[in-house]
């Protein structure tokens, strides 16, 4: 059976079980809720890691709000003498396994710099711990 281009898309579902798991997968819109839900969350999450850097005497705090720049200024928050490394190492399928356990072990020691337990990194394991952790950390 000869196929054009077009037919290729309307084919039928055994011919394309890929295109057919991504089509048929439920609603995967996302809402105007959502959206302002994840800005609202990021302006918090990164209002809050400015002030634990400021406080840990990072020289750009304002790094918290730019993605990489954040990872990066938590390594240094942290006192990671390889923080440019463990930053871009935590990009790289695979090896940001390892670069994650580098990073709790960062926030390990920012909890010591702001005179905080480094038990309180659990709260991050229940839903919406992160801000209550963050605000803690900034403002406790």
């Amino acid at each position: 059976m000869l196929y054009t281009l077009g037919s290729l898309f309307t084919a039928t579902p055994e011919l394309f079980p890929s295109l057919l798991a991504q089509t048929y997968g439920g609603e995967s819109q996302i809402g105007a809720g959502q959206i302002i839900f994840y800005i609202v969350a990021y302006v918090i999450a990164a209002f809050f890691c400015q002030k634990i850097f400021a406080k840990c005497g990072v020289e750009n705090p304002w790094f918290a709000w730019i993605p990489i720049l954040g990872t990066y200024a938590a390594f240094k928050a942290g006192d990671e003498p390889n923080a440019v490394l463990w930053t871009v190492l935590s990009f790289i399928p695979c090896v940001n396994i390892v670069a994650a356990v580098m990073m709790v072990i960062a926030w390990t020691r920012i909890c010591r710099k702001v005179g905080k337990s480094p038990w309180l990194l659990l709260i991050c394991l229940i839903p919406l711990g992160a801000f209550v952790f963050l605000g803690y950390l900034a403002f406790g």
